[in-house]
């Protein structure tokens, strides 16, 4: 079987020839993979003239014929036989050469090369819809970033500090009853004054962040109000890297870095400050 693919076409109006791509199938000995670009296929049901649920029918119908190729390929791994395929190149040159009305495939294009996930990523990205690798990339540069970030609150903070005070710990509606979910501080302890911190990556969205620190605000006021000590006195962080000026969190961040009176905020490779004045304080855990 050679490796092809197939790029899957809606076509508005077949008089006038114009057709918009939604997806691609590609075809080898190791599987087929689909993918249909959910933009393109929300943009093809604004143009067609008739009910865009048709468009949703030929997508599972698709969708059910590569999921039995693939079952067929897969039972065939163990048997002396070799699979029959219906999803061959010479049965997309029938479906190119053929095909008329809404739904139309290209002619096969034969491909001389192993392709793996990536490579058909990126054949969707060029041929589909190229807002899908970039989204990607994004999402795993985000992922990244926070595995880094945490990772260095974990080892400069977290671990040199568990065994005094709590850390992880979940604040819940029975410690503050204005909460209506559970919320998460690195750290907190007690021994005259209340010492805590909570991390917080500014790469989320401004809304994301300005709720995660109005609770923040919000348990430390509690806290200090059940626990008898004035705001003034605790000591709050709030580990935070700047993040870039022209990002739109990025005037908050400052405001809270220069200005912030509740909370003191520190980077994350300075989050070992907080694990100092714990050890100087004594601070210990307090929360039944």
């Amino acid at each position: 079987m050679k490796t092809f693919y197939s790029l899957i076409k809606i076509v508005p109006n077949e008089m006038s020839g114009d057709s918009l791509t939604i997806g691609i199938i590609l075809c080898s000995p190791d599987g087929v993979r689909l993918k249909i670009s959910k933009a393109k296929k929300v943009f093809a049901k604004s143009i067609v003239n008739i009910d865009g649920s048709l468009i949703d029918f030929i997508e599972r119908e698709i969708v059910s014929k590569v999921k039995e190729q693939n079952e067929l390929l897969s039972l065939s791994k163990n048997s002396l036989f070799e699979a029959s395929t219906f999803l061959s190149s010479d049965y997309f040159q029938y479906l190119a050469n053929y095909s008329n009305g809404l739904l139309k495939f290209t002619q096969p294009s034969i491909i001389a090369d192993n392709v793996d996930d990536s490579k058909f990523l990126k054949l969707f990205s060029l041929f589909v819809d190229n807002s899908v690798e970039t989204i990607t990339k994004k999402d795993d540069s985000i992922k990244k970033y926070e595995e880094v970030f945490y990772e260095k609150v974990n080892a400069n903070l977290i671990e040199k500090v568990k065994d005094k005070v709590h850390t992880r710990q979940a604040i819940s509606r029975k410690v503050v009853p204005t909460l209506s979910n559970s919320f998460e501080i690195d750290c907190i302890g007690q021994n005259g004054v209340l010492i805590g911190a909570k991390s917080l990556p500014f790469i989320q969205s401004k809304e994301t962040i300005y709720k995660s620190l109005n609770t923040y605000i919000s348990v430390i006021a509690h806290l200090s109000a059940t626990y008898s000590h004035s705001l003034e006195k605790n000591k709050f962080f709030l580990i935070s890297d700047q993040p870039a000026k022209n990002s739109p969190a990025f005037n908050l961040w400052n405001d809270l870095y220069k200005n912030g009176n509740i909370v003191k905020v520190i980077s994350s490779d300075d989050s070992g400050e907080v694990a100092e004045l714990i050890e100087q304080s004594g601070a210990s855990k307090f929360i039944k």
